[in-house]
């Protein structure tokens, strides 16, 4: 078995967790794993059979994991993989063995329909498997002297928070399964499972608030780092609690601005920091790759026209990949978006995996992804301008 990709089980718990938090400690700050992300890193064989590891001398000596969710987009429900703890031991370095663990998880993803991977890293470093970063993280920084100048005179810090601790007595249940059920009406979500949500959302050594107006009523949570300067995520029952909620956290901490990360779809969230933020940002979400391409861009091309109005019309587009061409044709008709592949001849545009997944995820806009290659057809143009980039953005709780 040795020097060979195998499968972790259970009862490999315990050494996968010496070597994680070893490695990576050695490289950066120190880490514990089980504490930092218990969502993923339990002794049973479900989890750890998520793992794929390569020993010498029986000594564990590389281990990545790839972890399975499933990402709705609109009604689809799309298979994604999460990539993590890719860990090398120290003696390892420049052996090969991470080319191979990762050769084995890119076929795994091939085998077993997954539409997409996502994961953090090194750019160019994951760039050699197909991911590339994407999507559109906004972010907002908002401190004590922008509410002064900016409310003035009004009242607006009638919100007032509790921790919420996720507990599994009746009360706490319904209070988790009244947060899902606002998280679950975004457009775009990773499916989290009621019994393990608290458990997602304070992963990576997170808070989660609770925020009540005035009457005692809870209008929606905020899920922040230990400092509270930096929220991940902030859901509200409706769009026009969140600039209150967000006003309200910012006041009550000591130490600000506090920067705000918001979904591309949170568009009414979007324009309310944005008239007040010191600054603002727009950053790539995550690093991804795109398996199932017809399912992941109907889907959110259907997004993008409940966002915005856009024209009808198709997109030819030739994406190239291990020496292979497959034109996919995008298409908006009669209020309903789909995709298909066709025959290579009858590409409008053809580019590699990863300027295709740029152009067509952002961040940027087509005309800055490529500047040199936009169409001279008005009517082409004009669709990608239109189009593209998609909406795609990933939680920091669902990260791993």
């Amino acid at each position: 078995m040795d020097d060979k990709v195998i499968r972790l089980t259970a009862t490999d718990f315990e050494e996968t967790m010496d070597f994680l938090n070893m490695v990576f400690s050695m490289s950066s700050r120190p880490h514990h794993f089980q504490t930092l992300l218990p969502k993923l890193y339990q002794p049973d064989d479900l989890k750890m059979q998520a793992h794929f590891a390569i020993r010498r001398q029986g000594k564990l000596r590389a281990v990545i994991g790839l972890y399975p969710m499933e990402l709705r987009i609109g009604s689809q429900v799309l298979k994604a993989g999460g990539i993590g703890g890719v860990s090398t031991h120290p003696e390892e370095r420049k052996s090969g063995l991470m080319r191979r663990l990762m050769q084995a998880v890119v076929s795994e993803l091939e085998t077993e329909d997954y539409a997409l991977s996502i994961l953090g890293g090194q750019r160019q470093r994951y760039g050699y498997y197909g991911y590339e970063k994407i999507g559109s993280s906004l972010s907002f920084d908002l401190s004590k002297t922008n509410l002064r100048h900016f409310f003035s005179n009004q009242e607006y810090n009638t919100i007032r928070f509790e921790p919420v601790d996720g507990g599994d007595e009746p009360a706490s249940l319904a209070l988790t399964q009244q947060m899902k059920n606002w998280y679950d009406s975004l457009p775009v979500h990773v499916e989290r499972p009621l019994a393990s949500y608290m458990t997602i959302l304070n992963s990576w050594y997170a808070q989660t608030w609770l925020a009540r107006n005035a009457g005692g009523e809870a209008v929606g949570y905020l899920v922040c780092d230990r400092k509270g300067t930096q929220v991940s995520e902030l859901i509200t029952a409706k769009p026009d609690w969140l600039l209150s909620v967000a006003a309200a956290w910012v006041d009550r901490l000591e130490e600000t601005p506090v920067t705000f990360i918001l979904a591309p779809w949170q568009q009414d969230a979007v324009a309310d920091l944005s008239r007040l933020a010191e600054n603002c940002g727009l950053h790539p979400a995550k690093a991804c790759k795109i398996l199932d391409w017809p399912g992941v861009l109907t889907g959110l091309l259907n997004v993008k026209a409940c966002m915005q109005a856009i024209p009808e019309g198709r997109l030819r587009l030739g994406i190239e990949d291990k020496g292979q061409v497959r034109v996919f044709e995008l298409a908006y008709q009669n209020g309903q978006a789909s995709c298909r592949l066709c025959a290579r001849n009858e590409a409008d545009l053809v580019f590699d995996h990863l300027t295709a997944t740029r152009l067509l995820l952002g961040p940027l806009p087509p005309s800055l992804v490529i500047p040199q290659q936009m169409p001279a057809d008005s009517q082409l143009s004009q669709l990608l301008a239109l189009w593209l980039p998609l909406p795609f953005f990933w939680p920091l709780p669902d990260s791993v």
